[in-house]
């Protein structure tokens, strides 16, 4: 660790940090713009490193705890101590093999070569899916996806789902749009693509012919796509079917053969997620010619492996994925590279939970543990005093959802019983080989779920990811290890800091159980209508204010919020909030409330959830967000909920007809 500090240090990541709020200056009046009152000093100094597309609070925790890995995986790969076939030893062996520049370039795509052939001989829609399968089983995106988990109606038994997927840009919009920046994009596409082709082999004429197969490809699968919105309705998203009804609405491609070379022989139903676009694929695998297929899945198969592969297939894909896309400047060290790509930007790589194993040993004590249990249990009680004093929601729905409030389910920190990596062929291998050999695993894992009972201690996300999440079809909150570090949380710190940074976490992920999506869910995880029809009408009501209010936010170059695709983050920022707020306040009663820095609890409260959203984008990133996230640009999450709570202007004595929307635009649903 010692080596890594003097870097930390130069990002601003102190090793030892606490979870104290930098004292603002007077520059900025916290009535009129808290986020630049809260954060002044940190966006005047702050510089987005290089080899990052933005920088903020998540990404310097994230930094630190990617630093403490490292030494443990260098420290690992030296001493050799996790025993042969430990799921420890397994993932330090693949980061390993990620380091090892020159067995990667021998490897060259060697790797890739059986399934290179495969796509060679695929010529009719049988061969067809028996290629998609095997791609897939391996990790490529290509096509589709497939995967399995508990069913939206009965959260006790697994289901196999499909999903529209197999698109290079970052969304199906993407293919469409006609402002200068997507064309400029669409065309650095097209010449990546083709590049890749040159890397194969192909001469320049034929990738160039090779290109335009696989963008025209795309595009006709884009067409057929459910838009970013429109995969928020989960009742236009819940379509399950038997095999044969699938084969009858999305003839032409044979689903029975594709569904038992992926392992899932005597499948029974399964969820089509967008029935369009299975039918618009099923169309393609019978019409369009071998090139074609063949074309399109090379790209893909290339284009996903590309970070494993020798150096000139990553500085391809790095080069656009991240320089064009995201105005990423120069590649990040390779230790951290290596390590995001086997985790994931979520920790849902298949080996990712390995890595959590790794985390937890050293970076987080059991009684940081109890500290954030009881945070989250106050936390939920504060919800449950705002739902029974709720002045729009009747008897009738406040039962019922108090009993789905306190079936929430916390998983903190790391899960009770870690995943089985005992089947895991993951290890010595070239590094290509070995992220095949990570998703075949992930893939059997998978398949093996159905006919079972849903497993309720499972985790969906590895314990050293700086987020959290709420599940709603096991009506569950989880708080991996990763997020509950300084500045987010501190055992030593004081409840002011603690609730406005990671309670207002805890209250955002509880209050997704009862957002706009997260609502049609009951107490064990069942989508069901469980609200009166009035109350159901006055939610909805509220909730289009919100999405009026996003909608005029205004982000880089002109581009608005989206307030329809933001609102779930959008109610569960403004609801979390709130009930972080009224959960200090029950922790504050009886003790003393003397100022600190001259600062009262209310005051340090509102600071430290601001500081803890602070964020610097580059232009092409913030424009990513604003297209296809589902959340709204950080400065946007502060002065959104601010603008909804009279709490926040009587914290700061502030006018409240020039801090506060108007009476009757103010949002109150949680």
């Amino acid at each position: 660790m010692k080596r890594l500090l003097p870097a930390l240090l130069a990002l601003g990541i102190p090793l030892g940090a606490s979870a104290a709020i930098d004292v603002p200056t007077k520059e900025f009046d916290a009535c009129t713009d808290f986020y630049q009152y809260a954060n002044a000093s940190w966006l005047d100094t702050a510089k987005i490193p290089d080899d990052r597309s933005r920088w903020s609070t998540f990404d310097i925790v994230g930094e630190r705890n990617t630093a403490l890995l490292i030494d443990a995986f260098g420290t690992e790969i030296k001493a050799g101590k996790f025993a042969a076939g430990s799921a420890q030893r397994k993932v330090v062996d693949y980061y390993a093999s990620g380091l090892d520049r020159e067995a990667i370039e021998a490897a060259g795509v060697k790797p890739l070569q059986p399934l290179l052939d495969a796509i060679a001989l695929t010529a009719e829609p049988a061969t067809l899916a028996a290629t998609l399968a095997r791609m897939q089983q391996a990790g490529s995106k290509a096509g589709f996806a497939f995967f399995v988990r508990p069913d939206a109606k009965d959260s006790k038994v697994y289901l196999a789902e499909i999903a529209q997927g197999g698109l290079g840009l970052p969304d199906r919009d993407y293919y469409f749009r006609d402002d200068a920046r997507t064309q400029q994009q669409r065309d650095a596409y097209l010449k990546y693509i083709e590049q890749v082709f040159v890397l194969l082999g192909e001469p320049p004429a034929k990738a160039a012919e090779s290109a335009v197969q696989v963008l025209v490809f795309e595009t006709e699968l884009a067409r057929a796509s459910m838009t970013a919105v429109e995969r928020r309705d989960i009742d236009a998203t819940y379509n399950p079917m038997t095999i044969d009804a699938l084969a009858a609405d999305a003839p032409g491609f044979p689903w029975r053969a594709y569904f038992d070379a992926v392992g899932a022989k005597g499948l029974a139903r399964v969820n089509v997620a967008q029935p369009a676009y299975f039918r618009a694929l099923a169309k393609f695998a019978a019409q369009r010619r071998p090139a074609e297929w063949q074309a399109y899945l090379r790209f893909q198969l290339v284009n996903d492996a590309a970070p494993t592969l020798p150096k000139r297939f990553e500085d391809a894909h790095y080069a656009f994925h991240s320089g064009v896309l995201k105005g990423v400047k120069v590649a990040p060290p390779r230790e951290r590279h290596v390590l995001s790509f086997i985790s994931g930007n979520y920790g849902t790589e298949p080996m990712a939970q390995a890595i959590g194993m790794i985390f937890v040993d050293r970076a987080f004590p059991p009684e940081a543990k109890a500290r954030s249990d009881a945070l989250i249990r106050n936390v939920k009680a504060a919800l449950g005093d705002r739902i029974r004093a709720l002045d729009w929601m009747g008897a009738e729905t406040k039962v019922a959802a108090l009993g789905k409030l306190d079936a929430i389910v916390p998983k903190i920190a790391y899960p009770d019983r870690w995943r089985d990596y005992s089947a895991s062929t993951v290890g010595r291998h070239a590094f290509a080989d070995n992220w095949m050999r990570a998703g075949r695993f992930e893939a059997a894992r998978q398949v093996a779920l159905l006919g079972k009972a849903v497993d309720r201690t499972e985790w969906g996300m590895s314990p050293h990811i700086v987020n959290a999440f709420y599940n709603a079809r096991a009506n569950e909150i989880v708080f991996p290890a990763g997020i509950l570090q300084p500045p987010f949380f501190d055992a030593k710190a004081d409840d002011a800091v603690n609730y406005g940074a990671i309670g207002m976490v805890i209250g955002h992920e509880i209050t997704h159980g009862f957002d706009d999506r997260g609502r049609r869910f009951d107490s064990i995880g069942n989508l069901r209508d469980w609200w009166t029809a009035d109350d159901a009408k006055r939610y909805e009501a509220r909730a289009s204010m919100v999405v009026k209010q996003f909608d005029a936010f205004v982000g880089v170059e002109g581009v608005h919020v989206n307030g329809k695709l933001t609102l779930g983050e959008n109610i569960s920022d403004l609801g979390g909030l709130k009930i972080a707020y009224t959960a200090m306040q029950k922790a504050l009663e009886g003790t003393a409330r003397a100022p600190i820095d001259g600062l009262t609890p209310e005051q340090r409260f509102f600071i430290s959830y601001a500081q803890g959203w602070r964020s610097k984008m580059r232009p092409e990133q913030e424009l990513i967000y604003l297209k296809t996230d589902g959340h709204s640009p950080p400065r946007f999450r502060v002065r959104g909920p601010l603008e909804n709570m009279p709490e926040f202007a009587r914290a700061f004595s502030c006018d409240t007809a020039k801090t506060l929307r108007a009476d009757n635009e103010r949002v109150n649903i949680w």
